[in-house]
């Protein structure tokens, strides 16, 4: 059976795993968990700790969310690469130590980079892309780059640079347009540094401004039209690009309605039109770990159109666990060389989770009602009320963060409300 049939078949369950045995692989027998304020690190602790995987969890303040998890036992407070590279690389490789790592497992794209540039001289294992996989999955041009190669649908795209920027008077351009940095982070000499977030531009004068100030911070800019929809992630765990397990999920509200992180998602029987795109694109890229493909689905027309590459756990993989499928579990067994099990793969349709921060936020910012020169569809009022209550009362979705088996968590996310 093709890859893509066997993987879209069992509506009720989900994907199944690629028939192989997993080929030898480092031993990471003891891993050392970075990135403790992200929902990718909590989830992780919590797949291992339930299944008895063996880690130290590091964040960059003693109320990172993971740290105050259950499963969090041994745990440690280190610098953060963006404040200081060379303190972050040596209180990590201190922490290796104390805590006798195998592996050095960083979830967020700023301590991968900061690994990758060091990683001759860590402790132990860097658990992270091989450079290559960085240089394509990091770069949204360059991902777009190889979509485009493949034939697979995008948003229509520009990259705009210092040597191209006076073009921009000239570029045929319907607005809003959608700008973005070409990365999401960026390595400097003693630091990394985050982005500007995606932004919306709705007539020449404002192109120009947004452009021109990322350019003036080092970064080429992404021109890209704007589509009216809602977002569709296909992911999971891959070996040299080929698909370990998959699951699909599509955004049903967003923190931000404009365009934002996940605030409530679903878990979804993946298609074929979204399937094979992605599984090509992960092939071509040679994706070995975790990752997702990004989609905007057009309202209008219902068709996909391929966004971005997350190289590395998403922010909404604890609905992965809510449904069923450990990846972080899986993940570990695979770096070990350990046999995964095609029933290990399964993952339930229909589940919806929740971050009850977010979605808050979504309902507030619905409330103020729609902004004045914003085209797309955004809840009213009275909708944004019934659906956040109605949430509350629906036994198809559990709150991804406050479980009643791990809860604390929750407090420390109150206390990052930006993270």
């Amino acid at each position: 059976m093709p890859i893509a049939s066997e993987l879209a078949a069992a509506p009720d369950t989900g994907s199944h795993a690629l028939s192989f045995a997993p080929p030898p692989a480092r031993k990471i027998a003891k891993v050392l968990l970075l990135d403790a304020y992200s929902t990718r690190s909590l989830a992780c602790a919590r797949s291992w700790g339930r299944n008895g995987v063996a880690f130290a969890v590091g964040g960059e303040s003693r109320w990172d969310m993971s740290l105050l998890s259950r499963y969090a036992r041994e745990k440690f407070v280190y610098t953060s690469p963006k404040r200081d590279l060379a303190k972050f690389i040596a209180d990590i490789n201190g922490y290796a130590r104390k805590f006798s790592a195998d592996g050095i497992f960083p979830t967020s794209e700023a301590a991968i980079l900061a690994c990758n540039q060091y990683r001759h001289q860590l402790a132990c294992t860097p658990v992270i892309p091989a450079e290559r996989e960085i240089e394509v999955m990091f770069s949204k041009a360059k991902t777009l780059e190889l979509a485009k190669s493949l034939g697979l649908r995008a948003p229509q795209t520009i990259h705009i640079t210092p040597e191209n920027v006076r073009d921009l008077d000239s570029i045929p351009l319907r607005f809003p347009a959608v700008v973005k940095s070409e990365s999401s982070e960026t390595l400097g000499s003693d630091r990394t540094a985050t982005s500007r977030k995606t932004a919306y531009v709705f007539n020449p004068q404002e192109l120009q401004s947004e452009c021109r100030s990322r350019l003036a911070q080092g970064q080429s800019v992404l021109l890209q039209e704007w589509i009216d929809g809602y977002g569709v992630g296909v992911s999971g765990l891959f070996s040299d690009g080929l698909p370990v397990a998959v699951i699909g999920h599509r955004r049903i509200r967003e923190s931000n309605p404009c365009g934002g992180p996940s605030a409530l998602a679903e878990t979804i029987e993946l298609s074929a039109e979204l399937l094979q795109p992605a599984l090509a694109l992960m092939r071509a890229a040679g994706v070995n770990g975790p990752a997702m493909v990004e989609y905007k689905v057009d309202r209008r027309t219902g068709q996909p159109y391929l966004m971005e590459i997350n190289g590395r756990f998403w922010g909404s993989v604890l609905l992965a666990s809510a449904a069923g499928l450990e990846l972080p579990y899986l993940y570990w067994k695979k770096l070990n060389g350990i046999e995964i099990r095609p029933e290990e793969t399964h993952y339930r349709t229909g589940v919806r989770g929740r971050y009850i921060v977010g979605d808050t936020k979504c309902l507030w910012l619905c409330l103020k009602g729609k902004p004045p020169d914003w085209p797309g569809e955004i809840a009213g009022r009275w909708d944004s009320l019934k659906s956040y209550f109605g949430s509350f009362l629906d036994r198809r979705t559990t709150e991804l963060i406050l479980t009643s088996d791990d809860p604390v968590p929750f407090l420390g996310r109150l206390m990052q409300p930006n993270s």
